[in-house]
């Protein structure tokens, strides 16, 4: 394999990893996987192997090998992929670059040290956490033990074994209720002939919220996107599946295993919270 040829290192069901797959596909840019079995989902935790966390001492996934330069988090490697030539004439980031198309970014992406559900980007993993302790809870005993002694990042060592020993998880979305309308709204609002971003010409922004989107597909929560309140976004979100980038760089990801995991949590779901996210979405449109 070339050297200049990027590798990365990825996780098929992790938003972020699929953020990256979809920025290399959109940019026409070839790229080496090597598959990471997470501590969450894995008995194996390669995460945790003294080999990743050379790479990445912060044990999270994806990260990129180019060229010499290690580079972690999605952020930081789509705007370091925006800078590449590809076989595509596509730029991720606007050439001026301004500053609110730098928050939009950062809102939409899962980023470390943001206060607790307070973006969208945030608030979308504690969307996912039922889902994350039904996997965890099948994992053996030995396996939470290594993720207890070996995991670098002290909130998710813990949130992890109180999700295996004490369903932690099942009152988190709700905490994410009313930010998460709020920012949808705002979303909804981009969305108009003014707006810049959202939509225009394909960007980081739209990668992020193709992702994200998907998310709420897997939870049961895609209805969210397609009422009478949001008709911007559910167009916007039609326009996103659209492109090839969302067949070859995430659903193309989704094997048994995943198909499995994502049709054993929807057996499981009541579709509660599905019906507190319309409850408040038209309470704040009452209001």
């Amino acid at each position: 394999m070339s050297e200049s040829k990027i590798t990365l290192y990825h996780a098929n069901w992790s938003l972020c990893s699929q953020m990256v797959r979809v920025a290399l596909l959109e940019k026409g840019i070839d790229f080496h996987l090597d598959h990471i079995k997470l501590c969450d989902q894995y008995p194996e935790g390669e995460n945790l192997s003294k080999e990743f966390l050379a790479l990445n001492p912060k044990a999270t996934v994806p990260v990129i090998t180019h060229c010499g330069s290690v580079i972690c988090g999605s952020q930081k490697i789509i705007h370091y992929i925006d800078s590449l030539q590809g076989k595509n004439d596509v730029h991720l980031y606007p050439q001026d670059n301004p500053s609110e198309f730098e928050q939009w970014v950062s809102d939409t992406t899962i980023t470390e040290g943001v206060g607790f559900a307070e973006t969208i980007g945030t608030i979308l993993p504690v969307f996912s956490s039922p889902l994350i302790q039904m996997m965890v809870k099948k994992l053996p005993f030995k396996s939470i033990l290594r993720i207890l002694l070996r995991h670098p990042i002290k909130q998710r060592k813990y949130i992890f074994v109180s999700m295996y020993f004490f369903s932690a998880a099942k009152k988190f979305p709700n905490l994410g209720v009313s930010n998460f309308i709020d920012e949808l709204m705002k979303i909804e609002n981009m969305l108009s002939l003014e707006n810049d971003y959202f939509g225009k010409s394909f960007s980081h922004i739209d990668i992020n919220m193709m992702c994200l989107f998907h998310r709420l597909k897997d939870l049961q929560l895609e209805d969210i996107l397609s009422t009478p309140l949001t008709p911007r976004i559910r167009k916007y979100w039609m326009n996103l599946q659209s492109r090839s980038s969302y067949k070859e760089g995430i659903l193309n990801y989704y094997g048994a295993r995943e198909k499995q995991i994502v049709n054993s949590f929807h057996q499981q779901n009541n579709g509660e919270l599905l019906i507190k996210l319309k409850d408040k979405l038209y309470e704040l449109n009452n209001a």
